[in-house]
């Protein structure tokens, strides 16, 4: 019984070092693609050719970032790629991989290229990608509508349809501080984005 147990543990750390040995044999890529079939591409390389090759696909991202935006007094957020016309992927490369990705429509190739064989970006390249695209990297685009000296009006609150000059701008709080003239004094008020129109 004692034999067995040994086995079964030996077989248990051969099973766990192959893994380690899988993990290792995978690099991140670059592959280039035409802008606006990014998608596709992934499609391709997560269905199509992970089906081909199931253990040389790896993970496949197109980083993207949240950008939001005030349009016509309300927020809105899309998802913006950071890197128009390329797809990152982890791939074990060989050359019927390179082949059968290179032959692809609506891709150009593999960018940074080492005497025909494309050359692996750095893990340090690939955290601060996957940071950025799970916006653990803490920066976020917001576009502001507005601009100083531009006249706005107020569209709801205590301060509705009074008209006044943009002073200032808050993008991260989404606030603008608007100088209102009443009875004859100026008075700075700040506003929520969404409360105001240009005039």
């Amino acid at each position: 019984m004692v034999e067995e147990e040994t086995t079964e543990q030996e077989i248990v750390e051969e099973e766990i070092s192959g893994e380690e040995e899988d993990n290792s044999k995978f690099a991140w890529y670059v592959v280039n693609s035409f802008s606006g079939y990014e998608k596709r591409v992934m499609k391709f390389l997560e269905g199509q050719l992970s089906r081909k090759y199931p253990d040389c696909i790896g993970e496949v991202l197109i980083p993207t970032q949240e950008i939001t935006s005030n349009v016509r007094g309300r927020k809105t957020s899309r998802k913006k790629k950071l890197y128009p016309g390329y797809v990152f992927v982890q791939l074990d490369l060989s050359p019927e991989i390179i082949m059968d990705i290179r032959s692809m429509s609506n891709v150009s190739g593999f960018p940074p290229m080492n005497q025909g064989n494309p050359v692996p970006l750095t893990d340090d390249e690939i955290s601060r990608l996957k940071g950025q695209a799970d916006g653990s990297s803490k920066t976020k685009i917001v576009r502001v509508p507005y601009s100083v000296g531009q006249t706005v009006r107020v569209t709801e609150g205590p301060f509705n349809n009074f008209t006044g000059v943009v002073e200032s701008i808050n993008p991260e709080r989404g606030r603008v501080r608007v100088i209102f003239t009443i009875f004859g004094r100026k008075a700075p008020v700040e506003i929520d984005f969404s409360q105001v129109r240009q005039v």
